[in-house]
């Protein structure tokens, strides 16, 4: 499938790979591990880490725009 994506798609693609990678330890613990759920799982948990981190960084930048 990467080879048919294009520019930006690419670089989008090798990121939720790698967040399968980095999680494939979790994701063969499962009881019956099914391999498209753990890469599914691994890459809305990277999704998600990634969103609670950007939220973060907006209310931090909120508190700083509200104090001056």
């Amino acid at each position: 499938m990467r080879k048919a994506l294009r520019g930006r798609d690419v670089e989008a693609f090798d990121k939720m790979m790698n967040a399968c990678r980095m999680h494939a330890s979790a994701g063969g613990m499962a009881t019956r591990p099914i391999l498209i759920e753990a890469m599914l799982m691994s890459i809305l948990l990277s999704q998600q880490k990634e969103l609670m981190e950007i939220k973060k960084s907006f209310e931090l930048l909120e508190k700083r725009l509200c104090q001056t």
